[in-house]
């Protein structure tokens, strides 16, 4: 009897079990960045996204500044690490466009060291060019409340009425091998007026993009980086571009 019981369980945990995968959806977030047929065959790497703004580098008092943001940066050093989260969405949008070849210095840094071991070299291809850039401006502001508490609403939850985010990113490509500046420009966006949508195939955000804990953040975050990488198409590879975005419509 104690067998029978058992297996009528497991069969009915493996039926519940089948209905929840069959109900459980993998997304893919659909990137809104233009799209190269075939890549320039330029190679870039990215340098240093650091963050200069007023408040990554001061306390600005309690509730404020950097102690204002500090709960609500994931990872990577806190406040002052929030370039290395940029760098990392930059450098997937810049893939997703196609239209270049990425070099990872850092990575070739560590395989190098890593190689040196068993007498083995690596050799990165030649960098066309190297981009930089510097968060000059970052601003975070929650109605109702200071921020940095206890109290992070769950993804969704959160409204742009309670929750509002400002950030500019100053731009630069240059010419590893003369140091000469080829372009420069600056990107900016708040949570009030959102540039780009990021839908989602299936509904649903991908792993990568985000750099805290505020979706007002993530969003100015990603409208920037979007901008840039599109930017950087256009001005380095307009030839190669098959498909364009169409911008979200204006909130």
């Amino acid at each position: 009897m104690h067998k029978i019981t058992r297996s009528l369980s497991i069969a009915a945990l493996a039926i519940a079990s089948s209905a929840a995968l069959a109900d459980t959806k993998v997304e893919q977030m659909a990137i809104p960045v233009v799209k190269c047929q075939a890549s320039t065959g330029k190679t870039i790497a990215i340098n240093t996204l650091e963050c200069t703004a007023a408040s990554c580098q001061a306390q600005g008092g309690p509730g404020g500044g950097m102690a204002a943001l500090a709960g609500l940066i994931a990872g990577n050093g806190g406040v002052q690490g929030i370039g290395n989260g940029m760098r990392s969405m930059l450098t997937n949008a810049i893939r997703e466009t196609g239209c270049f070849k990425l070099v990872d210095l850092e990575q070739f840094k560590k395989m190098r060291e890593m190689l040196a071991a068993t007498g083995q070299t690596v050799a990165p291809p030649k960098i066309d060019l190297m981009i930089a850039g510097q968060i000059t401006a970052l601003e975070l502001s929650k109605e109702g409340g200071a921020l940095g508490g206890g109290f992070i609403p769950l993804l969704g939850l959160i409204s742009k009425n309670t929750e509002k985010a400002s950030m500019q990113l100053d731009l630069t490509s240059m010419n590893p091998q003369t140091l000469e500046i080829h372009e420069a420009r600056s990107f900016a966006a708040n949570s009030d007026k959102s540039s780009w949508g990021f839908a989602a195939i299936g509904g649903g955000v991908g792993g990568g993009w985000s750099i805290s804990k505020s979706l007002a953040l993530d969003m100015v975050a990603r409208d920037i980086i979007v901008s840039s990488a599109n930017y950087l198409a256009e001005t380095y590879a307009a030839g190669n571009i098959t498909s364009r975005p169409a911008p979200a419509p204006a909130n």
